[in-house]
């Protein structure tokens, strides 16, 4: 795929999703205060991330790679589109049921998802995010 410099200056341009990012090539090591404030905690020993953001405007894109664990999130405070790029997912709503999704699948977890958050193996997604709640919080 091959990028054009736009003539106008001003103007947006796109933002190439790279197939190594994908693949999990040149993730960065995470900072788990990120999640600060998001009401997410861990279920014994940190797993661990790797992670990459292409884009935060209105949305953020980013791929995030974690070892296997498992994470509890009381309330999840934005509308979050996932697709599993490696390994499986595991979500227990407290509301019932176990929803689990492989690569290749993609879900949405709404605001307000109250429940467990299963990574059995190492795993891999591409998450685009809503970013209205950072965007309040910075206003």
């Amino acid at each position: 795929m091959s990028e054009k410099k736009s003539k106008n200056p001003d103007s947006a341009l796109p933002i190439s999703i790279a197939q190594h990012f994908l693949d999990g090539e040149g993730l960065v090591t995470g900072d788990p205060a990120e999640f600060e404030g998001e009401g997410i905690t861990g279920e014994g020993k940190s797993t661990g991330f790797r992670t990459y953001n292409f884009h935060t405007g209105n949305i953020m894109v980013s791929v995030y790679e974690s070892k296997p664990g498992k994470v509890r999130i009381e309330g999840s405070v934005y509308d979050e589109f996932i697709t599993v790029l490696e390994g499986t997912l595991i979500l227990r709503p407290d509301s019932g049921g176990e929803y689990t999704y492989k690569a290749g699948e993609s879900l949405i977890v709404p605001k307000g998802y109250i429940g467990g958050w299963e990574m059995p193996e190492r795993y891999r997604e591409l998450i685009v995010v809503d970013t209205e709640l950072m965007r309040n919080h910075n206003d």
